[in-house]
């Protein structure tokens, strides 16, 4: 037994030095190792997959005892070798990461994805290549020099505290926005390093000379590099109007499309009888993130992994383009957005003194309300961001908005039951929206006091919520990509408007920005400079679009969903009805769209 132990240690040792080594490649395109800490942190990222590949293989441990299984661990080498390879060849090509979906692609239609067939020959013998190499260092494994122990001893400590250095410094520069660590995040496949926005300032007071308590600077580094992010294309040409509109975006928490009816939301239905109501609008995903990085920029949800690295590179043109026109941006939020860099990358130019922060969405809209009192009489445009989560589980509001009944006896019960009567549950979250309508009543009666006249007033949420519509046992939101996650209201009111409209055509919240940019902000340069989106009032036929979760991403093409990860297919509208993958020409389509910006 210990003969197999020692072999398995040694194999283990191998694979995690030809990984190192494959994984050098996707290092060599970091750019900014400026400073000791970035190349400690670069470093410290072969513990992350170091420790990795140990803990799978400590897993695969038991299959060397038998001879009928001890293929097992030299098959799951290979494979993940093979990932890599193609991986990066992927990212060297597209500037994202290999999923499932471009591997079907490549196995089902690779000359309509565009791989040449002698790139195909070229892998194919790469794979035959490796799965030799894999072979070679199987048979080596059972013979360990004496040497070689030390230096395999030698790996194994060091993947401790490289795994604790990767840790500890990922946290404080994800805190602090430095993005000479965190640019080099989105370099690497299945990388997730921890991040604890909490925590960041407790290592600065630790150890403040190593990790100071500093906000990062823009990073000023090459375009050269592939995947490196040129945003916008070309710089922008605008013009500022004679008489600058204000603009007021208004954002609900997990706000589902089917909620926006008169018993449940009177007041905004009222609002938008005058106002222009889009009936088939998509968030950027069924989270929050993707939600409103696709809001505030005008690109797909997909570029947000690589924007997030580098918030003061990168951060949003419109509100930059806010800041060089005068505007003064307020933003009232009861949803906590120091998180995942979202404060940075939306609102770097916003003052500490017009950020209102507070998890009461009351004490949220009575701060925007202050903020348009007589203390505020300039005629300078204002740009005020809203974010209220009442709609959010565990759905809060007074008693006295309980319209809907009956309520549920257990919050959250449906963990116990998915497929529970989703009445009360739903009833529950439909009283929350009826709060919410009465506050946005509030805010629509401040505006018609003063602004209201000559202010772009955008009312959508981040995403929807599910209530097992699907019959599948789905609730919430982040666990798939049907419209009971991804469809959410868009209610848009222009500047003098007195006449409503319907839009039934497919609008996106990539279409916002661009709106804006034109028609509010006076920018001419082209949409596809700065935006994936198009004009509201100008819509394009047959459109696809990415949606994102936590940790995966889909493509809408068609009314059909296919996921990345998974390779599920299904209609957007009922998850049970199978679909094939559909037109490969709007996928590419899509899928360049997503490289537009990365150079």
């Amino acid at each position: 037994m210990k003969s197999f132990v020692r072999s398995h240690l040694n194999f283990t040792f191998y694979i995690i030095l030809a990984s190192l080594v494959l994984l050098c490649l996707f290092a060599a395109s970091a750019q900014s190792l400026s400073t000791q800490l970035s190349r400690i942190y670069l470093l410290s990222v072969a513990g992350y997959f170091g420790g990795g590949l140990f803990l799978v293989n400590l897993l695969l441990l038991p299959s060397r005892w038998s001879a009928m299984s001890r293929w097992l661990a030299p098959l799951v080498a290979w494979i993940w070798l093979n990932y890599l390879v193609i991986d990066y060849a992927t990212f060297r090509l597209y500037g994202f990461h290999v999923n499932w979906l471009v591997v079907e692609m490549m196995v089902t239609n690779p000359n309509g994805v565009g791989v040449p067939t002698f790139l195909l020959i070229a892998v194919g013998l790469g794979t035959m290549g490796l799965g030799a190499l894999v072979i070679y260092l199987n048979r080596l494994s059972s013979y360990t020099p004496k040497k070689l122990r030390f230096v395999i001893s030698g790996l194994l400590i060091f993947l401790i505290p490289a795994i604790a250095s990767n840790t500890v410094i990922h946290i404080w520069a994800n805190h602090y926005d430095r993005e000479e660590i965190t640019s080099i995040d989105s370099l690497f496949p299945l990388y997730y390093p921890v991040s604890s926005h909490r925590n960041g300032p407790r290592i600065s007071a630790m150890w403040p000379t190593v990790f100071p308590a500093k906000s990062g600077e823009r990073l000023d580094v090459g375009r050269t590099k592939s995947g490196s992010v040129q945003y916008p294309l070309e710089p922008l040409v605008c013009v500022s109007q004679k008489s600058p509109p204000s603009i007021l975006v208004l954002v609900l928490e997990s706000w589902q499309a089917d909620s926006l009816r008169p018993e449940i939301m009177p007041n905004l239905c009222q609002f938008a009888s005058t106002a222009t109501r889009f009936d088939q609008h998509l968030s950027g995903g069924s989270t929050t993130v993707p939600g409103l990085f696709s809001l505030l920029f005008g690109l797909h949800s997909s570029y947000y992994d690589r924007f997030k690295g580098t918030p003061k590179s990168n951060p949003s043109l419109f509100t930059e383009t806010l800041h060089d026109q005068g505007y003064r941006s307020r933003v009232f939020t009861s949803s906590y957005l120091e998180r995942f860099s979202l404060r940075s990358l939306f609102f770097s130019r916003v003052a500490p003194v017009d950020y209102f922060y507070s998890k009461n969405d009351r004490v949220v809209v009575d701060n925007y309300i202050a903020s348009m009192s007589s203390a505020d009489r300039s005629h300078s445009p204002r740009f005020d961001f809203m974010f209220l989560t009442s709609s959010h589980s565990p759905y809060l509001y007074p008693p006295e908005y309980s319209r809907f009944s009956p309520l549920p006896m257990v919050e959250g019960g449906y963990a116990l039951n998915k497929f529970a009567d989703s009445t009360p549950y739903k009833n529950d979250y439909h009283n929350s929206l009826y709060y919410s309508d009465a506050l946005l009543k509030v805010v629509f009666d401040t505006l018609k006091s003063g602004r209201f006249e000559n202010t772009w007033i955008i009312v959508t949420g981040d995403h929807a919520e599910e209530f097992n519509e699907n019959g599948l046992g789905y609730w919430g939101h982040g666990s798939n990509f049907t419209r009971w996650q991804t469809q959410t209201p868009l209610v848009v009111k222009s500047p003098g408007q007195t006449v409503g409209a319907v839009e039934s055509r497919l609008s996106l919240h990539q279409d916002v920005v661009p709106t804006l940019m034109a028609d509010a902000l006076g920018c001419r340069s082209p949409t596809e400079h700065y935006a994936n989106g198009a004009n509201l009032f100008r819509l394009p036929e047959g459109r696809g679009t990415v949606l994102s979760s936590y940790f995966t991403k889909a493509y809408w093409i068609d009314g059909v969903i296919i996921e990345s990860l998974s390779g599920r297919k299904y209609a957007w509208d009922d998850m049970k009805e199978k679909k094939s993958l559909g037109s490969v020409k709007c996928i590419k389509q899509v899928m360049a769209q997503e490289t537009h910006f990365l150079h």
